[in-house]
């Protein structure tokens, strides 16, 4: 039970928070102090800082506050400490009662209020640490920052949320409101949370406040909590993500590394090549639904920025909405409309002889609109023409390129804010591409921010920096914040002459499908059109381009996370599950492994999963055997570094049957998910399944003890085996 206490400590049975009279605080986890101040809180104003018990002083504000002056009370703040009760967390608010002028003390990477702030010193606590952190919320392709404390925090411009964890035990701390004004910041031997150090001056009234959240169930469980507790925070929901039609579907990509990046077939333009292409993967059988359109269709100008969001004549001939509209209309293609920075040039700003407010771009080349009425024109003419996922590309370019945004106490948050409020009017989802992590955090205010591109851009066999497969960790920041992480496209074949990427090979394309398929977010293949995969494709899909995935994206194990803290991880261990009908139905997937390791069924504690004593292990070939914690998972050491192994396990039904899904040589990434079964239930001692499928498809449902062969006369079946 938290509770508030007179003497100013937030008090729980696994959490407590202390404040005291001069502002530092610490934070306890079962009793013992993992982190604390070694500063007390400072404020950058007037040009110089006013140090609590130095240049400003702090008197009481109730039980759980202090109000913070300085010599003449021209400057007034007030910090506040809040519990959350049963929920197990711990909010620090400072609220700029007077506001503040001349508040820059630094860069971006730094910041100007420092209320928590916790010193960088060793803990009595042996603490592991998890940051997110630079663009694609994943540091490029590299993933999450894990270490040891207080050494490998992620920080700074692109740092933050950061957690720590000792066993199951773990918080996750980060800013908890106005999330693109502030900073995750290392200053002054301290970790602290504050107002962005470039920020020139805070309005009276302006509150930043950052969150300290608890879980005792390992670290994924903790970093999903965390996640809930700011989407109740402001109100979001899954609901959009979950309805969202790129996350359900197969697609087509002609982003970077795709064979149509800025290229197009011999004596084509972009119209006649893409319709090529759907038609020829219709009569292929493979069931493409949507497209997504790089950054090669519209105008641009100054510095490589959009000038004109319209299609140019020569791509889509005769050029502007209505050649796009022609195009979708002809493919039956909902469009991912790729977007970047705004050029100072662009003729939709007033300057230029436009109709819209933009920023002054005088000095720089990058500017943003200013009011609501510029994205509620953009995204409602664009629906007209087939938008339906706006994907804001180069975020962080615009975020650094643009002073309006790290100057000001709340640009930059208006700016997402308003896009994101046109993408509601319109019924339009957004996809956020090359982020940092404030950006990820500022979509929890965002209902229709659905999609994040979680690593960074695919090149077929390009292995320094690593291919970007690799999204196991932002995953689980996406996650958590109601986002379907992205993979970005990949090709199906080995070989693909004559595309964009030359005679590239790729050796490496099944790593790539299995995970974009276990991502839960957009799957979308980039191959020319004498290259599709079909076989390759279909393991995701069925044969109406249903998606068939997990509940929740693949993500790095507790265990996988605590060896590379401690320096004795090799490879990538990764899972997730499917429950249907209260059974579930878990996947592990690894690769690059240098070494045998081992899983159990207690390693396997996403999201609370329910009591199954007797459960079965196996991979795609369907042989089955004991899954338990003297019968455990053997991932074995591989020669070839883009193999991958994924198993599966299933609990036995009351009948001692296991239900095993499609497996074997038509089987699917996720051999059992809720798209294709609906129910599993044992009657008059036999295991029944229902399913749902197209008609007239054809597939094998593996059961231990044999298989059934299914035709689907109708969209949904019942099928049996004792």
């Amino acid at each position: 039970m938290l509770t508030l206490l007179s003497s100013v400590t937030a008090a729980a049975l696994n959490l407590d928070a202390t404040l005291s009279p001069e502002g530092k605080v610490a934070i306890n986890v079962k009793g013992q102090t993992w982190i604390q101040s070694t500063n007390p809180p400072a404020f950058f104003v007037d040009g110089k800082w006013c140090v609590v018990g130095a240049d400003c002083k702090a008197t009481p504000l109730g039980s759980s506050g202090l109000k913070v002056t300085n010599a003449d009370e021209s400057f007034v703040a007030e910090l506040h400490m809040k519990s959350g009760g049963d929920e197990e967390w711990v909010e620090f608010e400072t609220i700029f009662v007077t506001g503040a002028k001349n508040t820059a003390s630094g860069k971006t990477d730094d910041v100007s209020s420092t209320f928590p702030s916790f010193g960088l010193v060793p803990s009595k606590v042996d603490l592991g640490t998890l940051g997110w952190g630079g663009t694609f919320i994943n540091n490029g392709v590299h993933g999450p920052k894990i270490g040891k404390w207080p050494t490998d925090l992620d920080t700074g411009n692109a740092g933050g949320p950061n957690g720590l964890f000792n066993g199951d035990d773990c918080i996750i701390v980060s800013a908890s409101n106005n999330f693109m004004g502030q900073t995750h910041a290392s200053q002054n031997l301290s970790f602290t949370v504050g107002v962005m150090g470039s920020v020139e001056e805070i309005p009276a009234g302006h509150t930043v406040s950052t969150i300290v959240s608890y879980g005792s169930n390992g670290i994924n469980n903790a970093v999903t909590k965390w996640g809930s507790t700011l989407l109740n925070k402001f109100g979001k929901t899954t609901a959009v993500r979950d309805a969202d039609y790129m996350t359900k579907w197969l697609g087509f990509n002609t982003d970077h590394g795709a064979y149509y990046y800025y290229h197009t077939e011999d004596k084509m333009n972009y119209h006649d090549t893409l319709v090529a292409v759907q038609k020829k993967a219709e009569a292929e059988g493979i069931p493409l639904k949507f497209v997504l359109l790089d950054s090669w269709w519209y105008f641009k100008g100054t510095g490589g920025g959009v000038a004109n969001w319209t299609v140019r004549g020569d791509i889509f001939p005769p050029g502007g909405d209505g050649a796009l509209k022609q195009f979708s209309d002809e493919t039956q293609w909902p469009i991912i409309g790729h977007n970047r920075y705004w050029s100072n040039n662009t003729p939709y700003a007033k300057a230029n002889g436009g109709d819209f407010d933009f920023s002054d771009g005088s000095s720089n080349a990058m500017v943003v609109p200013l009011h609501q009425e510029f994205w509620d024109f953009l995204l409602g003419k664009s629906k007209a023409w087939g938008l339906y996922t706006y994907e804001q590309d180069w975020l962080y370019n615009e975020f650094n390129g643009v002073p309006l945004l790290t100057k000001n106490a709340t640009m930059a948050r208006t700016w997402l804010m308003q896009m994101g409020a046109a993408a509601e009017k319109h019924n339009l989802t957004i996809q956020y591409c090359m982020a940092y992590p404030r950006h990820a955090l500022q979509s929890i205010e965002i209902q229709h921010v659905s999609q994040i591109r979680a690593s960074d851009d695919y090149v077929p066999g390009h292995n320094n920096p690593p291919p970007n497969w690799n999204l196991g960790g932002s995953s689980m920041l996406a996650h958590a914040i109601a986002l379907a992480p992205f993979k970005d496209n990949f090709w199906t074949s080995h070989q693909e002459p004559g595309g964009s990427c030359g005679n590239t090979t790729e050796p490496d394309v099944e790593r790539h499908a299995a995970v974009a398929t276990l991502s839960t977010g957009p799957v979308t293949v980039g191959d020319g059109i004498a290259y599709f995969n079909k076989s390759l494709i279909m393991k995701s899909c069925r044969p109406d381009g249903l998606l068939l995935k997990p509940d929740r994206p693949a993500t790095y194990m507790d265990s996988y996370i605590q060896e590379v803290s401690a320096g004795t991880a090799n490879g990538s261990m990764w899972s997730t599950y499917t429950t249907v009908s209260g059974y579930r139905f878990n996947i592990v997937f690894a690769t690059e492994m240098t070494a045998m390791r081992t899983v159990v069924p207690s390693q396997l504690s996403l999201d609370s999963p329910p009591n199954q004593p007797t459960q079965v292990q196996y991979t795609s070939e369907g042989v089955a055997s004991e899954f338990s914690e003297s019968s455990p998972i053997k991932i074995k050491s591989q020669d070839v570094n883009y193999d991958i192994q994924l198993f599966y396990t299933a609990p036995r039904l009351s009948n001692n049957v296991a239900v095993l899904g499609e497996v074997g040589p038509s089987g699917k990434w996720v051999p059992v998910s809720s798209q294709r079964f609906s129910k599993i239930e044992v009657k008059d001692s036999t295991a029944c399944v229902t399913l749902n499928g197209v008609v007239g498809e054809k597939t094998s449902i593996y059961f231990t003890g044999g298989s059934v062969d299914v035709t689907f006369d109708t969209a949904q079946k019942v099928v049996c085996h004792n």
